[in-house]
């Protein structure tokens, strides 16, 4: 009986939103518990394996199970499908099918080896206690509940794994872990008062705490596995039967066993996946503009629901787009958009050719909702309509709007909410008479259910003009009719306030009348919709009574977070300026302050005298994910001017031995190269090396680069999981050169790498082998003008999109409001404050906690994170007598010959390796002998330097400052004098140049500049001076690194080197990205660029990827081990 108060609760709780399907499912799966569970439940009782005392019992008993035990059959699994139901009501099932054939979902790919391992470990379960039938008998209860339990979770896994491995925890463990530990205090108490008891000598006699017995514990657990996966395995059979009408064309409300069976029996090499990709975007949408019509939409069923997603996201998508649009003219250009599109979906020769052409205009997201549009079921009238009412809010932005306002009278305000919200109720209703049109009521009941959701959906519209006053005041848009504030007497700012709180009474009234003339209509409506539409008006008109209820106590009206998207506010850095580009693209008005007079923070310019240097980068990796940003934003770097050189050889890496090794992406140079170094046995070593590398590289790129992860959870995705470990996070990438290069010599010439991450080989997790796979296969690339030219394009991008750039003009902190703890905009060093809706930090992140937000716990353990290494850079023009002109901070050579020694890229690497890694990052000092680079940009773009001459670049690494502080020393019991160790890194890096090349680079010195780790920090607010952020070891990656959104202020968000995923250019644009579409996705915004990486390209079907055929090795592995396990157990007999 303890139960029955549980099952009651949830019966209250559930009714509202109870649907004939769900109904269905309950009686299903209770037919099948109940009668699956009592022959087994008998013979336990008939061979004593548990008794119970006859007096505690009230007398009927079938198959000798007495009564009560057969309800608890049955309330049971009304309970745990009942919790299921009610968890799962917010989720359109259909979104979380793939298709595992298609290469584009890599999600789809990974569940596959997923799913063997789940039927391989139930198989085991299942047969075990066969095999084991004549074991001890103290084990014989648990060897029948394994074997009653385990078959049939073997048919469920194999039938709605998808769906388990992919569905929030909360829709499948919790439905089990709750009603698992509530039976399993329940079951306690009635062993200790003895209502029954398992028979001694068919029990192990383990108990998992007092009175209760491991077998009772391990039989709830099962219990309610099947239920939730036996639910889970209805739903699938129902979204698959949902989703794919080409393949099930007439569904019924209740589906047949065997219709559900034929939809679980279809491959999921046929699933849709552009369908299931635009039902995914059309939910997220709703699920972020529409909280009440996203919650409301789960109390409709099947294909119903589907649609009215549908036609609600089509709704917000336009409103996005248009209301959105950078400017009026953008906007119009929308509105004929759409315009064209519905021209051609209502066409009455539906052509798919014409209909693609008029999509091309959309963002991929936004393509793939559209398409979906039910055309076929809705009228088209109030689609038009719909967009009529687009075009009035457009006028609120003419020039000439003060002086004809669109709403001037209480009839425009009318006309308005007919079009944007009337419609809407009548397409809805449309669509519930649509999904059964031969059950329905008479012709003129359904004309009058269409009529009233039509004037309810005013009502609605009212509702969200009274609650949105403010916010739409804020972007200049007023609903109130403009002759109404005509009528207001001059007076004090006080009586105006009194006056429109007295138009948005009126307002409000009027919703609540149209309302109760029409709710009655409610009750007409079929059953099967009745509920859903009243939970979605119910939910909105609750506004509404708050509202009223406001007014009445006269406490404030406007609700927090109601207004519109206004402008956000960066830093220039990389990130900040593809962020900044992203964010216009997507509607926002952005403005960019930078502390500095120019954008691009450390990837930035010098120039002297004629000499062009890169500060920052000074060469390209990962060409693809810059391709990607500009192709997100409509163009591509050839349209924007930028010109990429390949660098080729790579490098020269010079040893102390004089011998130099060129690396290349010409493979026969390869070859050669490591052929005289380690033999063709070495070669063979290198592919497999690069094949690994690859494996990083690909994994890195779809799983890392382009997902976010927001907490520790995100690493247990099943699409990362495979990968965790084939990335050999927990192993350096000098281990894993070991592994494949015998030599010294090789292990350091494909290993120093690391450094791009700011880390030693030693400590680097072997992933970062990435870099040297996309080095040898992709090449290194060089912008002809400098690095800088790709963020110059960028920026001009940005501007061209309304992006607002205010250089020199640095931040002094992010402004918080104490109440509802959201950024609110940002206070400039010279006093000025800037508000936003969004704050996107680019600054470095341990400086911007520190100095820029408010003192917290989280600001303290940032600064105590291990950070990346720093460098002392030089500069140097070559060019007339040799004398130096020394500066402070930076320090540039310039040479007066062209240095043919020199290549575009050289490394020139220490003798003593490992030692001067651990001078610069266990003692954070310069190595006495340091390994450094060389760069001279001259060699592959001439206008980098003056004709005959070179320009030259020398990075050295050095430790951080360990107190960050620029006038004191790296160690921090020993102060250093920087002029004295910059006048020895100096000496060792021309010394060592000429002992190794012969060149004599010091005599040609006309002009030299330098940064050392204080100037970095004082130009750049780089935190102890790092030039790299935060280091890159394995717990300071992935969910371990600092998040790009702040855990507890609301609207601020981070982009950089310190933030996921890390460090270095590419990898920031991807930062960006994630940023970006974080921001989106929090105010259900559609991403107006495809949100993975840009898909293969298929031109025809030869194109198409084909199976690939079975390796008869791997066969035959298989069945030797299925042979072996076979003979153990029957030995074991």
């Amino acid at each position: 009986m303890q139960l029955f108060p549980l099952a009651v609760a949830l019966s209250i709780i559930l009714g509202p939103l109870l649907t004939r399907r769900d109904i269905y499912k309950i009686c299903f799966l209770q037919l099948i518990a109940v009668s699956y569970t009592i022959p087994w439940d008998s013979y336990l009782i008939r061979t004593r394996i548990w008794t119970y005392p006859q007096d505690v019992i009230i007398g009927p008993t079938l198959f000798d199970i007495p009564a009560e035990e057969v309800f608890f059959f049955h309330i049971q699994t009304y309970i745990t499908t009942c919790l299921q139901i009610l968890l799962n009501k917010p989720v359109l099932v259909a979104t979380y099918l793939h298709n595992e054939a298609d290469s584009r979902d890599p999600i789809g790919r990974s569940l596959l080896p997923w799913k063997r391992v789940g039927q391989v470990l139930l198989a085991i379960l299942s047969l075990g206690p066969f095999f084991f039938r004549q074991g001890p008998r103290e084990a014989q209860y648990l060897r029948l509940i394994l074997l009653w339990a385990c078959p049939v979770m073997f048919m469920l896994w194999t039938f709605a794994y998808q769906l388990l491995l992919t569905l929030p925890w909360t829709k499948v463990w919790l439905p089990i872990a709750a009603p698992t530990l509530y039976l399993w205090i329940v079951d306690t108490l009635a062993l200790q008062r003895g209502t029954w008891s398992i028979e001694l000598g068919t029990k192990l006699g383990i108990h998992v705490w007092p009175h209760l017995e491991i077998e009772e514990a391990l039989f709830f657990l099962l219990t309610n596995t099947l239920i939730v996966w036996g639910s889970t395995a209805f739903d699938n059979a129902m979204a698959i039967l949902d989703a794919f009408p080409e393949h099930f064309p007439v569904v019924p409300g209740t589906p047949s066993p065997l219709l559900m069976l034929r939809a679980l029996f279809l491959p999921t090499a046929k699933y849709d996946r552009a369908r299931l990709e635009g039902l995914q975007n059309a939910l997220t949408v709703l699920a972020k503009k529409s909280r009440s019509f996203y919650l409301a939409s789960g109390v409709f069923a099947g294909r119903l629901r589907i649609d009215l997603i549908l036609l609600y996201a089509f709704c917000r998508v336009a409103d996005d787009l248009i209301d959105d649009a950078p400017s009026i003219e953008e906007a119009d250009q929308w509105v004929q958009h759409f315009t064209r599109f519905l021209d051609t979906a209502y066409s009455q020769k539906r052509d798919e050719r014409r209909l693609q052409a008029s999509l091309q205009p959309f963002p991929p997201t936004a393509q793939s909702i559209l398409v979906l549009l039910p055309t076929d079921k809705l009228p088209f009238k109030p689609l038009y309509s719909l967009l009529d009412g687009f075009r009035m809010d457009m006028k609120f932005f003419e020039n000439e709007s003060k002086n004809d306002p669109p709403i001037k009278t209480f009839a425009d305000l009318e006309r308005y909410a007919s079009c944007v919200a009337g419609t809407i109720g009548e397409l809805c209703l449309n669509l519930v008479y649509q999904h059964d049109p031969d059950q329905g009521p008479p012709a003129e009941t359904k004309r009058n259910c269409v009529d009233a959701g039509f004037q309810m959906g005013r009502a609605l519209q009212y509702v969200n003009i009274v609650r949105d006053v403010k916010g739409d005041a804020d972007v200049g848009r007023c609903y109130i009719p403009n002759d109404w504030f005509a009528k207001i007497s001059a007076g004090s700012a006080q009586t105006h306030d009194e006056e429109v709180l007295q138009f948005r009474k009126q307002i409000l009234d009027t919703a609540f009348d149209i309302y109760a003339k029409n709710r009655d209509a409610i009750e007409e409506l079929p059953s099967y919709a009745r509920g859903g539409i009243r939970v979605a008006v119910e939910s909105y008109m609750e506004i509404g009574r708050v509202m009223r209820e406001r007014m009445r106590l006269g406490q404030p009206l406007d609700f927090a977070g109601s207004g519109k998207k206004g402008r956000a506010s960066v830093r220039a850095g990389a990130g900040g300026i593809a962020s900044a580009a992203r964010l216009a693209k997507a509607g926002f008005r952005v403005t960019v302050v930078e502390k500095n007079d120019h954008t691009g923070g450390r990837c930035s310019l010098i120039h002297d005298d004629g000499y062009r240097f890169d500060q920052g980068p000074s060469l390209l990796l990962l060409p693809d994910l810059f391709r990607e940003v500009f192709t997100d934003l409509d163009t591509s770097l050839e349209d924007e001017g930028v010109e990429l050189l390949k660098c080729e050889p790579n490098y020269n890496v010079w040893f102390g031995d004089g011998e130099c090794i060129e690396l290349s992406t010409d493979t026969a140079r390869m070859k050669k190269t490591i052929e005289k170094w380690e033999g063709k046995e070495g070669f063979e070593r290198y592919l497999a090396w690069m094949k690994e590398a690859h494996v990083h590289y690909e994994a890195s790129v779809v799983h890392v680069l382009r997902k976010n992860f927001g907490s520790i959870w995100a690493m247990a995705r099943p699409s990362f999981l495979p990968y965790l470990m084939a990335l050999h996070p927990f192993e350096s990438i000098w281990s894993r050169a070991s592994r494949y290069f015998l030599t010294e010599r090789l292990r350091r010439a494909f290993t120093f790498g690391s450094m791009y991450m700011g880390m030693s080989p030693f400590e680097a997790p072997g992933t970062y082998s990435l870099l040297q796979y996309t080095e040898l296969a992709e090449g290194i690339w060089y912008p002809r003008g400098g690095f800088h030219k790709v963020l110059e394009a960028l920026v001009n991008v940005g501007q061209r999109l309304g992006v607002q750039y205010r250089l020199s003009t640095p931040v002094s902190q992010v402004n918080v409001d104490r109440y509802s703890g959201r950024a609110t905009g940002v206070t400039l060093a010279s006093g000025q404050v800037l508000n936003a809706d969004i704050v996107l930090i680019n600054a470095d992140l341990v400086y911007a906690y520190n100095e820029l937000l408010p003192a917290s716990e989280r600001a303290k353990s940032l600064s105590k994170k291990p950070a990346s290494c720093s460098s002392i850079s030089f500069y140097c023009e070559l060019y007339g007598n040799g004398r130096v002109k020394p500066r402070v901070l930076i320090f540039i050579g310039s040479m007066d010959k062209v240095i043919p020694e020199l290549h575009t890229h050289n490394v020139f690497l220490a003798d003593d390796f490992e030692e001067s890694f651990d001078d610069i990052f266990k003692r954070q000092q310069i190595p006495k002998e340091p390994s450094f680079y060389v760069n001279v940009p001259s060699r592959v773009d001439p206008t980098a330097a003056p004709d005959g001459r070179d320009g030259v670049v020398v990075l050295v690494p050095c430790g951080h400052l360990l107190e960050g502080e620029a006038d004191r020393g790296l160690n921090p019991q020993t102060a250093q004098d920087w002029q004295a160790m910059v006048a020895r890194a100096r000496h060792a890096v021309f010394e060592t140049i000429r002992l190794r090349t012969g060149a004599d680079l010091q005599s040609h010195v006309t002009h030299e500049i330098i940064n050392t780790p204080g100037s970095w920090k004082e130009r750049f607010n780089l935190d102890r001076g790092a030039i790299l952020g935060l280091s890159h070891s394995f717990f300071n990656v992935l969910a371990f690194r600092p998040k790009t959104k702040h855990a507890d202020i609301g609207s601020l968000y981070f982009v950089g080197a310190s933030t996921h995923p890390g460090t270095g250019v590419p990898i920031v644009l991807c930062g960006s990205k994630i940023t970006t579409e974080q921001i989106l996705d929090d105010l259900g915004m559609v991403k107006p660029w495809h949100p993975g990486g840009h898909r293969r390209k298929i031109v025809s079907d030869l194109d198409k990827e084909g199976r690939r055929p079975f390796d008869l090795m791997q066969i035959l592995a298989a069945i030797s081990v299925v042979l072996f396990l076979v003979l153990y157990l029957l030995a074991s007999r």
